[in-house]
């Protein structure tokens, strides 16, 4: 208990998944937390659930990634409520099937928009948070996506690899400027949430897809959204303050074969 005492951490796409997870496991060790999605209703419902456990340590809001004046506004408010911001997770975002002959340039604007211009326009409108909250530390949730490629996720493959490398190019110039503060990417592999839904579809769906999907892992499971929240706990803590431009793969050995 107590990895991330004191840490003030803004987590986007907190309705659900892997960032309702974010939320309750740092919470539990110690962070206060502000919840973000465009589903106002479950980013509250989960804060409501983190209270009752934690009493004031969650905090929600409605916020739509892709635009500026939200962001600009949900960090405000999140700062008032923690007292700063010292934590950024850039986790909202979408998956997208679609191959070269077959995507179209609106879905391919989509999935830009909301997986890699948002943390763009969201961790530009943080810095000034961050910078008077140091130590301080992004992670940005990108995927084995980012790292290995598919013949039918063109749009999907290109704006995760473009978050593996945002990472690095914040992570250099916080370094430069003499920051206290940390930028990394996170990378599951299929992952027991709401995005994977419909890759156990193609599968055949159920246990079935399921077990056609963890045929792929070396360790022949899909990954649990606690799994990825382990390595986000430890990218918030202090315990890796010598750790930047890193991408953590949290894959099961996926990215090995």
């Amino acid at each position: 208990m107590g990895r991330v005492s004191g840490k003030k951490a803004f987590i986007t796409g907190g309705a659900q998944g892997l960032g309702a997870e974010f939320g309750r496991l740092l919470a539990d060790e110690g962070a206060m937390v502000f919840l973000t999605d465009v589903n106002a209703e479950g980013a509250a419902s989960v804060a409501a659930e983190i209270n009752r456990k934690h009493k004031g340590a969650a905090f929600s809001a409605a916020h739509d990634v892709t635009k500026a004046d939200q962001w600009e506004r949900a960090l405000a408010e999140a700062a008032r409520a923690m007292g700063g911001i010292s934590v950024l997770v850039n986790n909202a975002g979408v998956g997208s099937f679609g191959n070269i002959e077959t995507e179209t340039y609106e879905n391919w604007r989509r999935v830009q928009e909301i997986d890699v211009d948002s943390i763009f326009i969201g961790t530009k409108a943080a810095m000034p948070y961050l910078k008077d909250n140091q130590p301080a530390s992004i992670i940005n949730i990108s995927s084995v996506s980012g790292l290995i490629a598919d013949a039918n996720m063109l749009a999907y493959n290109a704006a995760k690899a473009a978050v593996w490398m945002m990472s690095k190019s914040i992570a250099l110039h916080c370094a430069k400027a003499g920051y206290d503060i940390r930028s990394n990417s996170v990378h599951p592999v299929f992952t027991r949430t709401p995005i994977v839904e419909p890759l156990i579809e193609l599968g055949g769906g159920g246990e079935a897809g399921e077990a056609k999907l963890s045929r792929q892992i070396p360790l022949r499971r899909l990954g649990e959204p606690q799994d990825i929240a382990y390595a986000v706990l430890y990218l918030a803590s202090d315990e890796s303050r010598f750790v930047t431009a890193a991408e953590f793969k949290i894959d099961g050995g996926i990215t090995a074969k």
